[in-house]
């Protein structure tokens, strides 16, 4: 393929999706020659994304207003399209597949979509004219080349919603997640060998407590207030001076209304503490005794891949799409949307740790969850496409 550039339309580069762009398209990008073109709105989470790519050669980016809404944003991806030779486009969520095979509808270029979410709660689209929205993305997106769905809870999800797809012309394909093993081993390295301030230290918690992470986003999704919560039950329970959670902050969320419930607390100002988010987490990981996530619902989250492969055990729910991570893991899991099964699972970690059933997994989790098999087998979808 002559033309190895890719359009990236993305509503905001944020989380897992930021983590998935960084993992998959520096390979593509590296080992494959592709060049990235990304669009998204303007903003701290799109100025913080373009710095992770900064040594990416020949990679562009395209900023649409804040302000504007999605009419702006198809005619932006339209002009973009218009401009430039694209040999793809790869769209990041359904939202942005939405509006970017809308704004493709006449050009017919090579459109794959990735579906980085499920739509909870009942299966519903959000907002008003629920009907009317569901037959306009079933209309428009079954004209792109491909949907790929990030596991096989989250396929599920939309072929309930979107059955039409199941008739073409669009092709499904999921691949499940996986991480960027070469990335997180360089990152372990690094962490070995530097000398800042570890966590307990700076906030002098002694190696009689164990230390959880929490390093979700500030979103009800999360699970952020059942974790907050299960700790003021473990505090009631007599655990504040067994157990802490280092909790990274969210710019993108409701932060000061999260951290204002917290501090707010006298029985849990003691057990959480909050710390700025950073661009690599293994560090974090590494430092922790155990990573927590809580969540009412994911479509295939790479946090607990990441942590099983460092080999940090993980208490996580039971919801849709992370019990498909977990699955077969010596994860410990508790009931979604429940603060008592939580505290009462994170008791039974406090009171016997599975941090070495957690090292024994690091083999298999390495070789369930690396990234190339799944790079693979999106590299012929790209392929595919650029023989057309």
């Amino acid at each position: 393929m002559k033309n190895h550039r890719v359009l990236v339309p993305v509503s905001h580069p944020l989380g897992g999706i930021r983590t998935y762009m960084l993992y998959y398209f520096r390979r593509l990008h590296k080992e494959a020659g592709y060049r990235f073109t990304f669009l998204s709105e303007a903003g701290n989470a799109f100025e913080t994304f373009k710095r992770d790519l900064v040594h990416w050669e020949g990679t562009e980016y395209v900023e649409v207003s804040p302000k504007c809404g999605s009419r702006a944003v198809i005619q932006t991806i339209r002009q973009t399209l218009k401009s430039q030779s694209f040999a793809l486009i790869h769209s990041q969520g359904l939202k942005a597949g939405t509006e970017t095979a809308t704004a493709n509808y006449f050009r017919n270029i090579p459109h794959l979509i990735t579906l980085h979410d499920v739509i909870l709660p009942q299966n519903e689209i959000p907002g008003r004219f629920k009907w009317l929205k569901k037959r306009i993305i079933s209309f428009v997106t079954r004209r792109a080349s491909f949907i790929v769905p990030v596991s096989y809870d989250c396929e599920t999800n939309h072929l309930q919603i979107f059955p039409a797809w199941k008739h073409g012309p669009v092709q499904i394909k999921t691949i499940p997640n996986g991480i960027d093993l070469e990335q997180i081993e360089l990152s372990r390295a690094k962490f070995e060998t530097c000398t800042e301030i570890r966590l307990r230290e700076q906030f002098r918690v002694g190696n009689n407590m164990i230390l959880g992470g929490f390093f979700g986003r500030f979103m009800p999704q999360k699970g952020i207030d059942i974790l907050l919560k299960a700790l003021e039950l473990l505090a009631d329970q007599g655990y504040a001076d067994r157990f802490c959670v280092v909790v990274t902050k969210d710019w993108n969320g409701f932060l000061n209304e999260t951290i204002r419930l917290a501090t707010g607390n006298p029985k849990i100002i003691r057990m959480i503490h909050f710390i700025d988010p950073v661009p690599d987490i293994t560090p974090l990981l590494l430092q922790t005794d155990v990573t927590i996530i809580p969540s009412r619902w994911e479509a295939c989250p790479i946090l607990p891949m990441e942590s099983l492969v460092l080999g940090v055990p993980v208490v996580g729910s039971d919801c849709i799409g992370l019990r498909e991570v977990l699955h077969d893991t010596p994860s410990l899991i508790h009931q979604h949307d429940n603060p008592k099964s939580l505290a009462t699972t994170l008791i039974k970690f406090i009171e016997s740790p599975t941090t070495d059933a957690a090292k024994h997994y690091i083999a298999d989790a390495v070789k369930r969850f690396d990234i190339r098999s799944a790079t693979n087998q999106l590299l012929e979808i790209y392929q595919s496409l650029g023989n057309k």
